[in-house]
């Protein structure tokens, strides 16, 4: 098993944060790697949401909340994990009030890698700096979406055309 967390303070109120995270079926909204999500089973959010992604690869995931604290956080398991890698993932976002107009969101995952005992050489030579470098990517996403109210891809068309 291997664990991997990273921590974000972010200039947007805890309100604002926790809004756009617990619309659980719109992570779309601000994670780079998803093309698409929606809910397929459950709730909307809390104890049982059942949220699909689709990646822009084509590869996709179904995740299920599997507890909930309103207004806290939440843990999420991977319950179908398409072609990745991984015998289990488990990932839990935790959000804090920093103060008045600063939050703080860390996420953690933790997995066990498919292939036995090369999967876990592989997870320690790659996979944790993978899902580190995710987790940043997700949390400057969903910064930019609080603060602005767009989604990542129109962030990332906007950044394409000023560079091309």
């Amino acid at each position: 098993m291997h664990t991997v967390s990273v921590r974000k303070a972010m200039d947007a109120s805890f309100d604002e944060v926790w809004a756009v995270l617990d619309d659980f079926g719109g992570v779309s909204k601000y994670n780079p790697n998803v093309e698409t999500s929606k809910i397929v089973d459950g709730p909307d959010t809390g104890l049982g949401a059942t949220r699909e992604c689709v990646f822009h690869d084509g590869g996709r995931v179904e995740e299920e909340i599997v507890a909930y604290e309103s207004g806290s956080g939440y843990t999420v398991d991977f319950i179908d994990m398409g072609d990745m890698p991984l015998k289990q993932n488990v990932v839990e976002l935790a959000v804090e009030p920093v103060d008045e107009d600063k939050t703080a969101v860390t996420m953690t995952a933790t997995f066990t890698p498919k292939f036995g005992p090369l999967g876990w050489l592989l997870a320690k030579a790659m996979m944790e700096s993978k899902f580190r470098e995710t987790f940043e990517n997700v949390l400057d996403g969903l910064e930019s979406h609080v603060l602005t109210g767009k989604y990542v891809d129109e962030r990332d068309e906007t950044q394409q055309t000023a560079s091309g």
